[in-house]
């Protein structure tokens, strides 16, 4: 019998929309995703693990390393025009990964989602704040990059490199034939028309509605239950964590930490001065794009 493969992905950008767009694809009929989001088997071939960052234990153990173990998660999602996963990594390690995503699934459509790369950098920081794992102001996290670098940190820690789109765009362009890319500040005001353009470009058929509810949203947590439950930078926490996922559905969860989590503020100084470090990739992939995206004026 025949195994089930993917037919398209969506490969990140990290903390810029892809959780959202996998719910919102995932409201199709025609649309199969696998009960882990983001397996990482293409970008996990190449990494050494296990990351040393805080909490990146608990990332780690998700990551599918295996080709059959990966391919199980496919099983019975035959039925479906479409097959995808969305793991954001790809788009980061995409060096290593885009070549053996084409050598193993062949030239299928690639969804990219990018946002404000300040913003996109700032979320990912705010996100691991929320997580007790981020315990340096946001400048000195920016200085302490090149370090956690090379002491094998998670993807995650990298803030400015993971907001260089260009060579990453262009490593994916030019190994797929269909790519489509996604600007999360339309994607957030026009969910169902952005939505439905990725289903016209997967060959589908649109939806009149969608439930087009938050997710993973970051923050500082505004009482000491869901500072202690969001936890990841210890065990006790991070297994009552996995332990409410199972018991609890994300929808509620999502429900409830929007609620109780407060939105951490980036100065203006500091947004304008990391701008500025950006400035050249940000010209560049708009060059790439070919538009000038307004929304990151």
């Amino acid at each position: 019998m025949t195994k089930v493969k993917p037919n398209f992905l969506i490969v990140g950008a990290a903390k810029a929309g892809t959780t959202a767009l996998y719910y919102y694809l995932k409201q199709h009929k025609d649309i199969g995703f696998p009960a882990l989001k983001e397996p990482k088997y293409f970008s996990s071939c190449n990494l050494k693990f296990p990351h040393k960052g805080i909490g990146d234990s608990s990332v780690d153990k998700y990551a599918v390393k295996d080709w059959e173990e990966y391919l199980e998660l496919f099983k019975g999602l035959g039925g479906h025009k479409r097959v995808g996963e969305a793991s954001p990594d790809y788009l980061f390690y995409h060096e290593q990964t885009a070549p053996l995503i084409k050598e193993k699934l062949g030239d299928i459509p690639i969804i990219i989602i990018l946002r404000n790369p300040v913003k996109r950098a700032f979320s990912a920081y705010s996100y691991l704040k929320r997580d007790s794992r981020e315990k340096l102001g946001f400048n000195d996290a920016l200085e302490a990059e090149v370090m956690r670098t090379k002491e094998n940190w998670d993807f995650i820690w990298r803030y400015k490199k993971g907001s260089e789109y260009a060579d990453q765009l262009l490593t994916f362009k030019n190994n797929f034939s269909n790519v489509h890319i996604i600007i999360f500040e339309e994607f957030i005001k026009h969910g169902l028309e952005e939505t439905n353009k990725v289903f016209d470009f997967l060959g589908l058929n649109k939806l009149s509605t969608i439930n087009a509810m938050k997710h993973n949203v970051s923050g500082q947590p505004t009482n000491w239950l869901t500072k202690f439950i969001l936890s990841r930078d210890n065990n006790v926490s991070t297994r009552l964590r996995e332990l409410v996922k199972k018991i609890i559905p994300r929808s509620v969860l999502e429900k409830l930490s929007n609620r109780s989590l407060k939105k951490i503020e980036m100065a203006d100084k500091d947004y304008f001065m990391f701008k500025e470090e950006l400035t050249k990739d940000i010209i560049r992939t708009q060059e790439i794009l070919k538009r000038t995206i307004v929304e990151w004026k």
